[in-house]
Formats: structure tokens, sequence, C-alpha cells
């Protein structure tokens, strides 16, 4: 009959139940000890008392029996089953030995007969078994009753005292092996993050905490390998034992330069391997990738049978064979690199590196700050500039960096701030926000603003309060160019200002472009009278064809103007707004969207072409819209979305319609296809969005990708700059008497198309000459922007006279265009002296700045470069004669 044991230790049969073996199970124990190799030494009455006063107890597998330190409560005698006898130390959970039927344990310290007398070990069962208890009372009652019971417990105890001695010895030599591999197991904790890599990481490392099959972790450093290994050991059934790490990386090398292995496998008569040291438990055995062919056999050969000899020492002493070693520990291989385990039932586990888990880097980070701040009176927090600085951050280091990071920043934050500072985050700066710097950020009221209604709908009022009258009375108005603000606000403000804030804010006037707000409003109203699907863009022919019809518009453009003399005849340049603002509506009412603003506008290429020499972007960090975004409001629209940060501003995360452009923040490339509307600042819920001062004309040297038709679109608009001074270059030649106007088509359009084509022929032929010198020079396509800068100069000195002479005589123009003299009005304008200084100056800056992308462009040495930089002088030197001479 078996008693219950109760929770409390040492197990102990319960009093409330019988606790003594009826007579046909006395007299079963009587026989059974009579053939034990000790008890069976006996005399009968001894064993009939032993018998009479054995408790039975049942215990299950993994239950403990006394535990290290506790006081005695008696003798178990094990009838069958198993159990292991260990105790903690330096190197956690130390085996001393097994405990199998017939065998006797927990006697020692009854033996001492001392009340402070404690157990100097743990006792578990590991199987189920049944034990026979032998009270202390009963104990010492037998030994003084029975000399020969005493006597046998003497035998048994100086049997087990030399075996525990010599177990300590080497536990003493093994715990000191040991200690600089041991690492900590991790309690409580989970796997960080909710990503799709990391769910599916999760449930692999739930499978190999299922079972004790090898582990090969393909992981890159930093990846957490150590702390993932820890947990498949915390899960598993060695949990109770030891954990250790050995990293390849960091063993000496041989003299052949191999891997040394000794540590590992252990040195025949002289050294221990951590394989052998550790006897139970999990072994992580890093950069595996580093040991030859035949160690990595070796860690086959032993996950296999469990055994193998360590390292022969070539000592002569030694001559004899190594002897074979067994161990039951768990091996968990990691590398950077696919190995290949033949015949290995193995739990194959890739870890993907930080860069490729980006949605889960806020996690990590809340669990990096919440342990590093510790010894503060607050958790710091990340705003969400910092956030998503972190978040497009590359992480060669992977998590080991990210820690590092965040550790350092603690450190670095100032005792009372609750918010970590962007000076301390010096070292998170990716590749593509180098050297830029987020104006949303450092200027506060600047993102109220753009979130605000004010841009750019509210501005569109103001814009069209102008465009309708200069447009209307380009056709009532007085047709000179002194008295007509159809002139003046076109040719003598619009492209003179424009063309100089190019290089600053690039795009910008495609946000309050009269020519689309005039197709949005129409749109509006028609699809209020006729309520209609507007149709989806021919996308696949536009990317084809749509630049090209961009640059015939443009053509037409400069013939007209040159031809029908446009900056002279005031109906004319109506003619021409009203032109391209029609196309806009045509486009409008049809597409959805502003297709014509993406492809089809002649204005609108050009502002996209010049924009990417513009100091300003607006650009998201992909790895923010990737991890954290669910809607793509910013791209195709979405209903109000709430914000997942701190501290937003109220109009964050906006109802929109999405991109105008159909362009995403970011997968912009350039500035091209970025019209500054901000659409995308106002639908963003995650702050991804940036508005970025940067260095002039990144978009040339960043993995640049250019195309034939814009290529033919700058160099029309380089060729414009000598058509504009046709009069002075045919002078040259002796044929300044040739008539350019609409009455002479059939000669003035020959000599204007060879005036446009002049760049295209210098540069080309150039560009030939360069490359018959260097054959790396790279190709014409990407080489010809590096003239874009000067292009862009040229025609601003161009207009730099009309701006000078002629804008600040706005307001009498304003009041001739309506009949009045404006004699008494103010102006402000300069002479031509200084038109001419701004001219020199733009010419000369330019020729400075152009070099320096020519060189990136090329990757060529300057010497190489030597005739495209003959080329940028000797137009800079035409330039000045044209404009200044």
């Amino acid at each position: 009959m078996s008693a219950s044991p109760i929770e409390q230790l040492p197990l102990q049969p319960t009093h409330d139940v019988g606790t003594t073996l009826d007579d046909q199970a006395i007299q079963e124990c009587c026989n059974w000890l009579s053939f034990h190799r000790v008890w069976g030494e006996l005399s009968d009455a001894a064993i009939q008392a032993m018998a009479r006063a054995f408790q039975p107890l049942t215990v299950e597998p993994n239950c403990e029996i006394y535990r290290q330190g506790l006081q005695p409560a008696g003798l178990y005698l094990l009838k069958w089953g198993t159990v292991e006898i260990y105790r903690h130390s330096l190197v956690g959970r130390t085996h001393i030995t097994y405990r199998n039927a017939g065998e006797t344990f927990g006697y020692v310290p009854l033996v001492e007969n001392q009340d402070t007398a404690s157990y100097r070990a743990s006792a578990v069962a590991l199987t189920k078994s049944e034990i026979w208890f032998l009270g202390q009372t009963e104990f010492r009652t037998l030994c003084r009753t029975y000399p020969d019971f005493q006597g046998a417990i003497n035998t048994l105890l100086a049997q087990d005292l030399a075996n525990f001695a010599m177990r300590m010895a080497k536990e003493q030599a093994r715990i000191q092996g040991l200690q600089r591999y041991i690492q900590p197991v991790p309690r409580g904790e989970d796997i960080i993050g909710t990503s799709k890599a990391t769910k599916k990481l999760r449930s692999q490392i739930q499978q190999a905490q299922d079972d004790l099959k090898p582990v090969m972790f393909q992981a890159p450093a930093g990846s957490g390998k150590t702390f993932l290994a820890g947990l498949i050991h915390a899960g598993s059934s060695l949990q109770n034992r030891q954990f250790a790490e050995i990293d390849c990386a960091e063993l000496p090398k041989t003299e052949a330069g191999a891997v040394n292995t000794d540590a590992l496998f252990g040195k025949q008569g002289e050294q221990l391997g951590v394989i052998e040291l550790l006897e139970r438990g999990s072994l992580l055995i890093d950069n595996i990738h580093l040991l030859t062919p035949q160690e990595r056999d070796r860690l086959i050969h032993f996950i296999k049978t469990g055994s193998f000899t360590p390292n022969p020492n070539p000592e002569p002493e030694e001559s004899s064979p190594p002897p074979l070693v067994q161990s039951w520990v768990r091996l968990i291989l990691a590398s950077p690199q696919k190995i290949a385990l033949s015949g290995v039932d193995v739990h194959t586990i890739k870890l993907f590196s930080l860069p490729q888990r980006k949605g889960d880097i806020p996690e990590f980070a809340r669990y990096f700050l919440h342990k590093f701040c510790r010894q503060r009176e607050e958790i710091l927090q990340l705003d969400q500039a910092n956030l998503r600085r972190l978040i497009s951050y590359d992480y060669p280091g992977n998590i080991a960096e990210l820690a590092g990071i965040l550790q350092r920043a603690v450190l670095m934050t100032p005792a009372g701030q609750s918010v970590i500072p962007e000076q301390v985050l010096w070292s998170v700066e990716s590749k593509k926000n180098a050297f830029r710097v987020d104006l949303l950020n450092q200027l506060p009221w600047l993102r109220k603003f753009l979130l605000s209604d004010w841009w750019p709908q509210r501005f569109w009022f103001i814009v069209m309060a102008i465009f309708i009258p200069v447009t209307v009375m380009g056709y009532i108005g007085p047709q000179s160019r002194d008295a007509s603000i159809t002139l003046n606000f076109f040719w003598a403000w619009w492209w003179p200002l424009y063309l100089f804030l190019f290089a600053f804010v690039g795009r910008l006037w495609c946000a309050i472009c009269p020519f689309m707000i005039t197709g949005e409003w129409i749109r509006k109203v028609s699809l209020w009278i006729f309520p209609r699907q507007l149709l989806p863009w021919p996308t696949k022919w536009l990317n084809k064809w749509g630049a090209w019809v961009l640059f015939a518009g443009f053509v037409a453009i400069y013939l007209w103007e040159k031809l029908w003399d446009l900056p002279h005849t005031p109906y004319l340049s109506s003619w021409l707004l009203v032109a391209i603002a029609a196309g806009a509506v045509i486009c409008s009412v049809i597409y959805e969207r502003r297709l014509w603003c993406r492809y089809l506008c002649p204005i609108g290429g050009m502002n996209g072409m010049f924009a990417k020499l513009s100091m300003i972007e607006v650009r998201s960090v992909q790895q923010v819209c990737g991890s954290q975004c669910s809607t793509f409001g910013c791209y195709k629209g979405s209903e109000a979305t709430p914000v997942n940060f701190s501290n937003p501003l109220p109009n964050e995360g906006q109802a929109t319609g999405g991109c105008p452009l159909y362009s995403h923040p970011a997968q912009l490339q350039d500035n091209r296809d970025c019209v500054l509307c901000m659409t995308c600042l106002k639908a963003c819920p995650n702050r991804s969005v940036q508005f970025n001062l940067r260095f002039p004309a990144v978009d040339l040297l960043e993995n640049h990708q250019g195309f034939w038709a814009e290529v033919a679109l700058m160099l029309l608009l380089f060729g414009g700059v000598f058509m504009h001074y046709s009069h002075r270059i045919l002078g040259w030649l002796g044929v300044g008497n040739i008539p350019l106007d609409s009455e002479h088509l059939l000669t003035a359009f020959p000599v204007v198309t060879l005036l446009l084509l002049i760049p295209f022929v210098a540069t080309y032929l150039t560009h030939q000459l360069a490359r018959l010198f260097d054959k790396e020079m790279p190709d014409y396509l990407k080489v010809i922007y590096a003239y874009l800068p000067m292009m862009l100069a040229a025609n601003l000195a161009y207009y730099v006279p009309a701006g000078i002479t002629e804008a600040g005589q706005i307001l009498p123009v304003i009041a001739r265009t309506f009949g009045y003299s404006g004699a008494n009005l103010p102006t402000l304008t300069w002479s031509m002296d200084v038109a001419s200084f701004l001219q020199g100056v733009t010419l000369l800056s330019i020729l400075a700045f152009s070099i320096y992308p020519l060189l990136k462009i090329t990757q060529r040495p300057f010497w190489n470069n030597l005739p495209h930089l003959v080329l940028m002088a000797g137009f800079t030197v035409v330039f000045f004669e044209l404009m200044i001479g």
C-alpha cells in the first residue's frame, strides 16, 4: 500500500493514510532485501525490522525528493525507477550521480547525527519510481538495535563518500573550465516583434523546444543567436542543466592557419574540452564555418553517436590513442553561411537581419530603453523623428548594434530629460539620408503650416486671382510690352524668378499652378453636372511616349515664341497660357488625378527636370512605410487614419485622395515626379514623410536614371539660349539680315532648328572625343546631365535683364494696362550694367558648380574629363559674348 507524498520537502509519506506495509508486502520486502548485495548480508531479524519500518512512496517523473541545504527526513531505498543526485554550483545545476533500483540515498546527513546536518545535494525522480522510505527515528532505532545494520550503512557511506570526493574534485575542475563559456538562460522572456519573419521564428523556436534534436542557425553576426539558443534551452527538457557558448572565431589558430579545437574537443592528457566539461546541457557553437570539413565531420559524428575522441597529444610519452568520451550535450550550431550537415536530422532556422525585420525595431527600441533606463527615474522616450531614424538605418551589426546605440543614447542623455535628444543618435544615419536635414523637425511651425488648409488650397485662390486677369488682359489690353500686365508678369516676373528658385524649391510652382487649378475646378463642376467614373491612366503608353509628347510640345512653344515674337505680343502669350490650361482641363475631365502634370505638360516637364537641382526634397522612410503603414493613404488615398505615435498634431493622418501624380514618397528616386503638394504629409499616420534640406543637384549623383526624352528636352532648353541670341550669332556669321519670323517660315524654320541643335552637336562630339581617350568613360546619356546646372544658369542669365529692368515697373504697367498713365507710381529698377554684372556672376559661378557634378557622374580622373571641361569653359565664354559683350 502506497502513501501519497506531500509537497513539502523533504518528501515523505503523509500521516493521514496507512504508512506501513501489510503482512504480504512485508514478506515481499524481506525477500527483496535478502537478495540485495548489501542488505542481504544482514540477519533475518534486521531484515524483518527494516521491512516493517519501511513506508512506501510512489513518485512521478520530475518530482523533487529533497533539496540541497534542507535538514534530513530519513533514508530512501529505490525499489524501481531512476533518481538523479545533483548540486547547484557556480555553473548551474551539476550532475553528481544516478540512483537506480536497489540503491540507497539521502542517509549521509543522518549518519552525521548533528542537529545542523543537511543534505549536500538534491534528488529528483527522472522516471516514475517506487521508493521505500525509512524515517529518521526508525533509522536511528535500527542502528542502535542491529549492529550489522549500522555496519551496512558504514559500508555504503564509505563508498559514497569516496565517490562523492572524486566527483567533487572533478566538479571543481569542471567549474573552473566552464565558467568562461556558461551563458545566462532567459527566464520569462520571449522573442520580440510581430513581423511575419518574427512570427515564423517564434514557431520554429517552439518546435526546437519540443525535442532534443540539434539546431542549425543560419544567422549573421549580432542577430540574437545566443538569446535564441538560450530560449531553446530554457524551454526544453534540459532547462535545469547548463547552457554554454563557444565561438570558433575566438579560438586560436594552428600553425597551418586552421582553428585550434582543443577548447572544443579537449586535448589528451592536458585539457578537457567544453563538450566533455558540460556533460549534460546545451552548447551553442558559433561560426562553425570556420572549422575545417574534418572538424565539422567530428561534430556530425558526435551528434550521431554521442561520443568523440579528444585531440591527440603529439608528445612522445602520450603514445596511446585518446580514450572515447561520452557526452549528453545538445549542440546548437550557428554560421552566417549555409552549412550542410549530411545524414543528421536537425532543426534548421534562418535568422533574418534587423534591416529585414524593420517592423520590429520599435518594439526592440522600447525593450532596450526599458532595460538600460533602470538606473534612471523614468524610462526615456523616442520621439517620432528619432524612431524614424532608427528604422531607416541599415544596422551592419544587427540587433547588437541597435542595443549599443540605445545604451549609448541613454548614457548621453542629460538627467532630467524624458526624451532622447537627436544629437545623441549621431551614429544613426542611413546612406540615403546622408547630409540631409528634415526641416519639419527643425522648424515645427513649418509642419503645422503644411498640414493646414493654407497649403496649397488657399493659395489657389490667390494665384487664380492673378492668373485670370493677367490672361484676359492679354486679349483686351494694350499690345505693347511697356503697357501689358500679361507680358510683364509672364516674361519679366515668372521666368526669371522661377528659374532662380528652381535651385531652392524645385517643382514648388506645380503645387499652385493655375493650369492645374483650372483643370481641378472644371473637373469638379463636370462631375457635379455629369457624374461618372474617371478613366485610369494608360500608364504603359505614357511611360513610353508621354515624355516625347511633352518634348514636342516644348518644341512647338519655342518655335511659336521665336517666330511669332511671343515676348512682345500679349494676345499670343495669353493664347499660350490658355493652350496649356486647355491641356490640363481636357486630361482632368477624362482621367483621374493629374495625368497632364506628370506626363504631358511642357512646363511641368521642364520643372521636373530642373527640380533635380533643388536643395529641398520630399521623401519618406521606406522601412517605416513598409513595416508600419497599412493604409498607403499617401499614394492611393484613404479615410482619416488614427496616428500611432505620441503627441501628434490634430490634423495628422488626414483623409486624402492620394498623391495627384501617383508617386509614393518612399519610392521617389529624384524630384521629377513630386509637386510638393504635401498630400503625403497630410495623410501619413506614422510621421514618415520628410521635407529635407540637402546639397543641390544631389539627385544627379545618387543612382540617377536618365532617359532620352528628358535629355532631348534639356538640350532643347540649352539650345533655346542660342535661339534667343540668334541675331548676334547670325551677325558673327555675316548673315545677320536673315529674317526669323512667321512671314519667312521657309528660311526661319531651318535656321532656328540649327540654333537649337548647337548644344547637342557640341556635347555629343565632345563626348565621343572623351571616350576615344578613355574607354571607361560612361555613356552620353549619363554624362550629359552634368550640363544641367549650366543649362539652368544660361537660361536664368538670359532672363536677368528683363527682371532687373522691367519687373520693378509692375505698378506703372498695371496702370497703363487699364488705361492710366502710371507716371507717379513707384518703380524699382536697375540699369543694364547691374544686369550685366549679375549675368556674369551667374555664368562664372555655375561653371564652378558644373565641374563637381561632372567628376562625380563620370567617376573618372580630372584629366580624363578634360574635353568636357574645355567645352563647359567654351560655353561660358560664348555666353559672355552673347549676353555681355
